[in-house]
């Protein structure tokens, strides 16, 4: 007679999850908290299968049940990585303080863990936890992947290229890697590298998110050869793909433009009283079309002593969706900002003001979000004292940017980049909304060009402190000098001394620039 060898019910529940039957699972985990059996890890599996099904706040909760049972690092792992996905950047940094890199227990949690702090800007300790995921045996390429964007971001440009090399050796079709690596190539890799993305984009099996990855990669590469036609062509197809499969809603730009102005036609609407805790000038926001010059201000600002980086911060936005009550399915929209007269924007400034207190032991942090000019009268309404600081530069230098530039290809924000026309357009609305609100805003806020920063720095740059209410800090001319992170499109060139060479770059694609410069004509 064989003898019969009891099941673990934890192990069985883990095995019900991974097979995807999450009911089993979820009743195995109450089974054993209601028995008092391993709570701790019931309470650990319940916040991911509520992280698998979307329910992240819930998963929060249960995460800090399993803590209080058992303070272990996987469950604060996990916490963290909610807290991330919830946008809640105090949260994460919270967490993340209380596990030390030497108590990570595999390099999935340590990478887990980089990613979390890359959320929040906070690249130079999200590359510590990095390292240790690339640094156990035979690292993943999403490892390997994840190390050398952060290495990017913090400058360390080498190490950064030798893991995307790394990452395609063992993955070829790792297509992210090809756009990370097209920025860094030099030489003979330059000509290495084409090879591959001509033989990749050749095969017509490629998913959109792919090609798309490639055909930038592409681009930029013919670029450095000064092919600029034929960068000009790839891009041009792989755009016109994107739209077919994510097409632009011009539409709804329109109506959050239109209600803007309509709504704040005068000052009289901006804001209600400045209750103390909204008094702060700690925030400056530096906001403007991408591609317009916003990280170089953002570098120029926080190489002052007095200032910090906080990069590109999503919190404002993501607070005004949340107390909005807006059950719309984008961040924004015209349902959104009509709810958002409704919230009590004392409690958004504090609530704003715990998410970011993180960001440097810094008088200032800067808020470089580019977006944020939808924003703007809602900003006023939380920070009445906060300088908000906008680009303003060359439209065709900035559709052209647009247009060249690889964005996040769900985000909705963008789509607006699938064709130069629509970039005229949609610069068009927002050059109008932001003189509009010029007229409207008091002494807070400043329409800055760019040409005439990067033509004559020394003297716009000094406008630009008094504005701010700093004294001057030679460091700000020669921000080059700034070593921390930066993440955003322009990290390679805000690397090199102030310089008027993006100034007219967009003639370098004559004819294919014809009817957008006919429109600006």
């Amino acid at each position: 007679m064989s003898q019969r060898h009891s099941v673990d019910p934890l192990q069985q529940a883990y095995s019900h999850f991974e097979k995807g039957d999450v009911q089993q699972a979820h009743k195995g985990c109450v089974s054993l908290i209601q028995a008092g059996e391993k709570v701790g890890e019931a309470y650990h599996l319940l916040a991911q299968i509520n992280v698998s099904i979307g329910q992240l706040h819930k998963a929060a909760e249960l995460c800090k049940h399993a803590i209080a049972h058992k303070n272990l690092v996987e469950f604060r792992v996990l916490l963290c990585r909610v807290y991330a996905l919830l946008g809640q950047t105090d949260g994460v940094i919270a967490i993340a303080n209380t596990v030390q890199v030497d108590e990570i227990q595999t390099p999935i949690q340590a990478d887990t863990l980089g990613v979390a702090l890359s959320t929040c800007n906070e690249h130079a300790r999200a590359l510590v936890y990095f390292s240790a995921a690339v640094n156990a045996p035979n690292p993943t390429p999403s490892f390997l992947y994840n190390y050398a964007v952060s290495s990017k971001f913090c400058g360390e440009l080498e190490q950064a290229k030798k893991a995307l090399w790394r990452v395609l050796d063992d993955e070829p079709t790792y297509y992210k890697a090809h756009f990370a690596l097209s920025e860094l190539t030099k030489g003979d890799e330059i000509r290495r590298h084409l090879a591959q993305l001509k033989q990749k984009l050749d095969n017509d099996a490629q998913p959109l998110e792919a090609r798309l990855h490639l055909s930038h990669s592409l681009a930029r590469e013919l670029e450095k050869q000064q092919d600029y036609t034929q960068a000009f062509d790839v891009l041009t197809q792989a755009k016109q793909e994107k739209q077919k499969h994510l097409p632009y809603d011009a539409s709804a730009d329109r109506q959050v433009f239109a209600y803007l102005q309509a709504a704040f036609a005068s000052n009289g609407h901006i804001s209600p009283s400045s209750p103390s805790s909204q008094s702060t000038t700690r925030p400056i926001f530096v906001v403007g079309m991408p591609r317009s010059g916003t990280t170089l201000v953002e570098r120029i600002l926080s190489s002052h002593q007095q200032v910090s980086s906080g990069g590109e911060l999503q919190d404002f936005s993501t607070l005004l969706k949340q107390m909005s009550g807006s059950q719309s399915l984008n961040v924004l929209d015209v349902t959104t900002l009509k709810q958002a007269e409704s919230i009590d924007y004392n409690k958004l400034a504090q609530a704003y003001l715990a998410r970011t207190q993180h960001i440097g032991n810094s008088a200032h942090f800067v808020d470089k979000l580019p977006f944020n000019f939808f924003y703007l009268p809602y900003i006023r309404r939380a920070f009445p004292n906060a300088k908000i600081i906008c680009l303003q530069r060359n439209p065709m230098d900035t559709c052209v940017g647009n247009f060249r530039q690889l964005f996040s290809i769900h985000n909705p924000h963008y789509h607006y980049t699938h064709s130069l026309l629509s970039c005229a357009s949609f610069y068009r609305q927002c050059m109008n909304w932001v003189e509009h609100w010029q007229a409207i805003e008091g002494e807070n806020f400043m329409l800055l060009n760019y040409e005439a920063l990067v033509t004559h720095p020394r003297q716009h740059i000094a406008d630009l402190l008094k504005f701010c209410e700093l004294a001057w800090d030679e460091n700000c001319l020669h921000m080059q000098g700034n070593t921390a992170p930066v993440s955003t499109a322009s990290k390679m060139q805000v690397k090199m001394p102030i310089n008027q060479q993006s100034i007219g770059r967009w003639q370098r694609y004559k004819p294919h620039t014809n009817a957008l410069e006919a429109v600006f004509q």
